[in-house]
């Protein structure tokens, strides 16, 4: 199937996306905002060992269309507050890339299963890709394939006409602005293909 042909069916899709998009974290909204104009910098996303299995480190993407990342979010909202927990997997800040570039660049879904039953069939060197899904007891399901998640080995690096930026309000797209001014570095918002505010797409 040519590139044109699998862009227009998926396209016309709602429940899968021609995107794939990585959130940042932080203890704060300001943390999460200055790691990702530290990813900017850079051009360059480190991958991490946080809930990852084996020691390669990965950095993690959802392949969702915007609508699903903002009910992500909401969810992570519901647990914290379900648990009484101040706890974020990762925020609403972050980096969109078509999926054709992350898999060029190694990227690859995720493997959602019982751990040890894919550690038996995976060699080691291959664990980062193994999520962990049990639905056997219904008092400890344990299923994140909402995420849709992909990986990439160890790093991203990326240019700024690969990706368009994603923060959650109005009030930090005004920040970001402000930021590539302060700093010179209006090469970032010349060079990226938009900045998309979670709210207007999810309120």
């Amino acid at each position: 199937m040519k590139h044109t042909k699998w862009r227009e069916r998926i396209i016309h899709r709602n429940d899968i996306s021609t995107r794939i998009t990585h959130l940042t974290n932080g203890d704060s909204a300001e943390e999460a905002f200055k790691n990702l104009t530290s990813i900017l910098t850079d051009k360059k996303v480190k991958g991490g060992l946080g809930y990852v299995n084996g020691n390669i480190p990965v950095v993690c993407l959802q392949e969702s269309p915007l609508s699903s990342i903002a009910e992500n979010l909401l969810y992570e909202k519901y647990l914290r507050e379900e648990n009484n927990s101040n706890l974020y997997r990762y925020r609403a800040f972050g980096l969109r890339f078509t999926k054709i570039f992350i898999y060029r660049r190694g990227g690859r879904p995720v493997i959602y299963g019982d751990v040890a039953e894919m550690k038996k069939i995976l060699p080691e060197e291959e664990y980062w890709r193994i999520v962990d899904m049990k639905l056997n007891d219904l008092d400890n399901v344990v299923d994140w394939s909402h995420e849709r998640e992909w990986r990439i080995r160890r790093e991203l690096n990326f240019e700024y006409n690969n990706t368009e930026i994603i923060v959650p309000t109005r009030k930090y797209y005004k920040e970001l602005i402000s930021y590539c001014e302060e700093n010179n570095r209006m090469d970032i918002l010349k060079g990226i293909n938009g900045i998309i505010t979670l709210d207007s797409v999810f309120c």
